[in-house]
């Protein structure tokens, strides 16, 4: 009976302590450092894609292996290689570019999750082979790596609008 006692009060105090490891392991991550950390990641990225020689390699060097595209009028793409297949598509169309820029970023209380939001203008041809411009935003969700580095696990971008002629 006494052994009985001793679980029915030692199994709610071990929660108990359980709970409170684990909200002190929270409160000791500097979340606005995280977020700060987070958001300079992707405005580097961005300042690298845009003029950097080779920005596909920039920009997948940062992407998980199980990352995922979802990008407009398309099926969602998981894996680092159809990920980057989306992206080496949209470079080889005459005419691409695109510049993108972080607006903000947010941080998970596990400091292991986080965000990215921005906008982005893009250049394509269209259907005819004249230029066209979108304007859109995108988020990306940015998963922390067992070596600490922070990966992109999610990618996804739409348009504000239809694509409006380029003027030449």
């Amino acid at each position: 009976m006494r052994q009985l006692l001793v679980l029915v009060f030692a199994i709610p105090l071990s929660a108990l302590a359980c709970d409170a490891v684990t909200e002190t392991t929270i409160q000791q991550v500097d979340l606005e450092a995280e977020r700060t950390a987070l958001m300079e990641k992707d405005r580097k990225l961005s300042e690298l894609y845009t003029t950097g020689e080779s920005p596909l390699d920039t920009f997948f060097a940062s992407f998980a292996d199980d990352g995922r595209v979802l990008a407009p009028s398309m099926p969602m793409v998981e894996g680092w290689e159809a990920s980057r297949a989306v992206f080496t598509e949209l470079e080889e169309l005459p005419g691409y570019s695109l510049e993108y820029s972080p607006q903000m970023a947010e941080i998970g209380g596990a400091a292991d999750l986080g965000y990215t939001i921005g906008t982005y203008h893009m250049t394509v041809p269209d259907s005819d082979g004249r230029l066209s411009e979108i304007e859109g935003k995108y988020m990306t969700i940015w998963r922390r790596q067992p070596d600490g580095k922070w990966k992109v696990a999610v990618d996804m971008f739409n348009a504000d609008g239809p694509p409006v002629p380029v003027n030449k």
